[in-house]
């Protein structure tokens, strides 16, 4: 049995502004091309299906032609909410969608327990158990358990765990999008995740050591978590410069008799890349500056200890798609860098945004624009 493993494709997010449906629908045809040419069975998506809980109609539409071109390429798909997605929107019609090998799981509750897709080939049933993403209110509310005994989200997905009847002879593959960590590993987590701060996330790798695979779901850098088959695919772009350090991909799981798992990364290559450059402004935007391509997606780090009031439009007439502007400058003396910050506190909320303004667009503001502002600040502080 061949399976695709991905996972956070946060269709219809925007990277600093910029709409990347096009690099979306770009990579996820990729994605339907790796799995035919590697004549994959099927292809497991764990969750953050889309990056709001209201996904708009072109994520939406999107979605629909990524998973007709599946169907019609007679690859199975299996999918699981997030904690981006909608668990309703997510599970709607998918008692339907399963006639056409779309098994999605959407939503765990009193009514619905964990989906378990089973399939078969020359060694025997392979059981595929969807669990959609999982938290300590919805387990409680499920009224399952103990209400009393699910106060973590290690409670939460341990509890519901122990309901899928395992039988030590068969083979079995967990798909979940949790934070899972332990067996001696502590993942990589990037900019672009949301981590509740605290640790209180956090699901123990020990509860799926039964499992001949686990394709995990939430982290966006492709990892293993302590064993090789418990895993997370990584999302399939680069969502923000912390990113930038780390290869995307697929993972190609192949399973064999019990116990016999084999695992291949796939690198993606996307429509634009995200790069990270760092520089005066004047090397920056000198011709051999950074190789093409130019209408990647730059992260830009300015080292010029006093850069011009025009350095985004100077910037953006060589790099277009420029999504953040950091100032770096160890070499300016500690006193001077306290007496532009003292500097900055003497001015008012009116010249501070002029100024962020300038050197955001590399112009100043118009009549309107200025009037606009100080009529907000008006409002802001008639409102304390």
């Amino acid at each position: 049995m061949k399976l695709i493993h991905t996972a956070d494709l946060h269709l219809g997010k925007q990277l600093c502004g910029y709409s990347i449906l096009t690099d979306q629908e770009f990579i996820l045809h990729q994605i339907t091309e790796i799995a035919v040419r590697e004549k994959a069975d099927g292809l497991i998506i764990a969750g953050d299906i889309f990056d709001t809980a209201v996904a708009g109609r072109t994520a939406i539409d999107l979605l629909n032609r990524f998973l007709t071109e599946l169907k019609d390429a007679g690859i199975a798909v299996f999918m699981i909410s997030g904690n981006h997605d909608s668990p309703e929107r997510i599970h709607y019609a998918s008692d339907i969608m399963a006639g056409c090998s779309i098994h999605i799981s959407g939503i765990y509750d009193c009514d619905r327990d964990i989906r378990i897709v089973d399939v078969h080939d020359s060694y025997g049933p392979l059981h595929i158990c969807l669990l959609p993403y999982l938290d300590p209110a919805s387990v409680r509310s499920s009224g399952r358990f103990d209400a009393e005994q699910i106060t973590t989200f290690d409670d939460a997905v341990a509890a519901v765990l122990t309901k899928i009847p395992l039988n030590p002879d068969e083979r079995y593959i967990a798909v979940a999008h949790q934070f899972v960590t332990g067996l001696g590993t502590t993942p990589s987590s990037s900019e672009s995740e949301r981590i509740i701060v605290g640790g209180i996330e956090q699901v123990d790798a020990g509860h799926f050591t039964e499992f001949e695979y686990v394709a995990l779901g939430h982290l966006h850098k492709p990892q293993k978590v302590g064993l090789p088959t418990i895993r997370y695919a990584g999302s399939p772009l680069k969502y923000s410069p912390s990113e930038c350090g780390s290869a995307k991909s697929v993972t190609l799981v192949e399973l064999f008799e019990k116990g016999n798992v084999t695992i291949r990364q796939i690198p993606l290559h996307p429509l634009h890349d995200l790069r990270i450059i760092c520089g005066t402004l004047d090397d920056l935007t000198s011709e051999d500056a950074v190789p093409a391509p130019r209408d990647d997606y730059f992260a830009v780090q300015l080292t010029d200890p006093l850069p011009p009031a025009d350095v985004m439009a100077r910037l953006r007439a060589v790099y277009p798609n420029i999504i953040t502007l950091e100032m770096i400058n160890d070499a300016l003396p500690a006193a001077a860098a306290a007496g532009a910050r003292m500097e900055d506190l003497r001015k008012s909320d009116r010249d501070l945004f002029a100024g962020f303004f300038a050197e955001t667009t590399g112009r100043a503001m118009s009549t309107f624009q200025e009037r606009t502002i100080l009529d907000i600040l008006q409002e802001m502080e008639a409102g304390k």
